[in-house]
């Protein structure tokens, strides 16, 4: 039977990962992660064909499972999925399990994946070596303290000063504050500071015109001119994703009203932001659970959906918790599954108990199928 995996967020890049089922304490406990396009989360966050297992050092067992302690690389390489399904396989003491991951709340990488600082890297600094006669190249250069020794073309310092022109700036910068003096005084003469100087009699007196105003203008409300003249502001930019998803969250919807944003948005191509919505439905009501479910059944998968292709292990997963809230057509549906999944063993003998429980609730079609499966008792 699959694994129940949930996962819970325990701060930034931080999360515990809690296996459904009593069982001892393992000396050996290693992870390998698989996407819905088969391929497995390798070293450095990068997405592989073969199975890489990752070791987990922190393993507490529990009375009703085991949790396990996941670190960063692990918890950055989840986030960074966007909400897609994710199958784990669990590795303990050498015997493998499997099922799928069930994320329980908001999680939050740890923020290693960020970009590196732009800052300067000191071994790219270049020096240069002045060479004699460059000294026209020189001119245009500030002088600064470092020129006090120079190289020759072998590199040794030559102890002998080299000799400054007479400083003149002094005086230019004298000059310049005289000037700018000057012509403020002037313009403050003039009124160009908007101060009045006294009224002349003689002088005629410039006055501003004042620009006319319509009458229609002048007749309108204040606060409808302001209207028209205020530039409207650049809309916020759009959400999407996790971050849409999050947001959306945020105000409290019903399981029916996250369901079907999550089908808007699959519908306009946002598929992490619907993974993610599809996720928390399944999760929050057992309806939906069994609704997600058919979209991975491969009687009832739909091509051209963000969920790509049927998967057998996901609709077991969200279907097992719909007929454990007691819908017999999903608890036959369920036991076909899982019996047709495997030939024998764990997962088959689940599969065939469902049926027999929906046949006891009069389900015609499970009791064929226990025939069928020959597992009548």
């Amino acid at each position: 039977m699959a694994l129940k995996i949930d996962l819970h967020p325990a701060g930034p890049g931080s999360a515990r990962l809690l296996i459904g089922g009593a069982r001892p304490s393992p000396e050996t406990v290693s992870l390998a992660l698989q996407r819905n396009d088969g391929r497995y989360l390798g070293l450095d966050r990068q997405w592989q064909v073969t199975p890489h297992w990752h070791p987990i050092f922190t393993a507490a067992p529990l009375s009703d499972g085991l949790r396990l302690t996941l670190d960063a690389d692990l918890v950055d390489s989840i986030v960074g999925v966007g909400g897609a399904p994710l199958r784990v396989v669990v590795r303990l003491d050498g015997v493998e399990d499997a099922g799928t991951l069930r994320i329980r709340g908001e999680l939050i990488g740890s923020g290693a994946a960020a970009p590196r600082s732009a800052s300067r890297d000191p071994l790219e600094e270049t020096i240069s070596v002045r060479r004699p006669g460059a000294e026209s190249t020189r001119d245009a250069e500030p002088i600064s303290d470092a020129d006090d020794f120079s190289l020759d073309l072998e590199g040794h310092a030559d102890p002998r000063p080299t000799p400054r022109p007479a400083a003149r700036w002094p005086w230019f910068a004298l000059a310049a504050v005289l000037l700018l003096a000057c012509v403020g005084l002037g313009a403050w003469s003039l009124g160009w500071f908007g101060e009045t100087l006294p009224s002349d009699p003689d002088v005629a007196q410039l006055v501003e015109p004042t620009p006319d105003l319509s009458p229609a203008r002048v007749d309108e409300p204040e606060s409808q001119q302001s209207d028209e003249t205020t530039t409207p502001s650049d809309p916020a930019p759009a959400l999407t994703g996790i971050a849409l998803a999050s947001r959306f969250l945020a105000d409290g919807p019903t399981p029916a009203a996250i369901f079907e944003r999550a089908e808007r948005l699959e519908q306009a191509g946002d598929c992490p932001a619907a993974y993610a919505l599809y996720s928390e439905a399944a999760n929050a009501d057992p309806t939906f659970a069994a609704r997600l479910a058919r979209r991975y059944d491969p009687l009832t998968h739909r091509p051209g959906t963000c969920i790509v292709a049927p998967d057998i292990p996901y609709a077991i997963v969200y279907y097992s918790d719909a007929a454990d809230a007691g819908d017999i057509e999903i608890q036959r549906r369920l036991g076909q599954l899982m019996a047709e999944h495997e030939a024998s063993g764990p997962t088959h003998e689940a599969g065939l108990g469902w049926l027999r429980k929906a046949a006891a609730a009069g389900d015609e079609e499970a009791t064929r199928a226990i025939e069928r499966f020959g597992g009548g008792r």
